[in-house]
């Protein structure tokens, strides 16, 4: 297991780091690894301890995707940061995390979070850029989820979770 940092920088100050484990990083994509340590509620979704994170990172998108497995390996979640500022090393994953959230649940279900976190005196030009990704990631969530469930199915090295 290789360790590799996860920094996430809030948009309106402030920081985080959580520690990982290096599933892959090339040309600017990358996957990391984060196991549960105690429960999370995000919107209508209880994360129990022990579930599987997966995050997924790309430099050139303008989101990262987490999805969430149980301990038998079923998914429970889905989950879209709209974001920028993504950096990409063997040792830390950087981002930043532009408030609006989207929960696809396996049903199917969406749900939209923390839109009312959006300040107003938020700058018009990145209330539209968010606006604006948050509709292509409500377009196209299920290609970019189908595309990480192959990514995951490839890997042969570790103990991979998929749908």
């Amino acid at each position: 297991m290789k360790s590799c940092n996860e920094r996430k920088k809030y948009l309106l100050g402030g920081e985080i780091v959580y520690p990982c484990e290096l599933i892959e990083i090339r040309d600017g994509f990358g996957i990391l690894k984060y196991l549960v340590d105690r429960q999370h509620i995000v919107g209508s979704l209880i994360i129990p301890p022990e579930t599987i994170s997966y995050a997924f990172y790309w430099t050139d998108r303008p989101y990262v995707l987490y999805s969430w497995f149980n301990s038998d390996c079923q998914v429970i979640g889905h989950y879209f940061n709209v974001a920028d500022s993504v950096s990409l090393s063997a040792h830390e994953f950087s981002w930043r995390d532009l408030i609006v959230d989207i929960l696809i649940l396996p049903a199917g279900q969406i749900e939209i979070l923390d839109e009312d976190e959006i300040p107003e005196s938020l700058d018009s030009e990145m209330k539209k850029r968010i606006e604006s990704v948050k509709q292509l990631i409500l377009q196209n969530h299920q290609t970019i989820i189908d595309e990480t469930s192959r990514i995951l199915n490839r890997k042969n090295s570790t103990r991979i979770c998929t749908d």
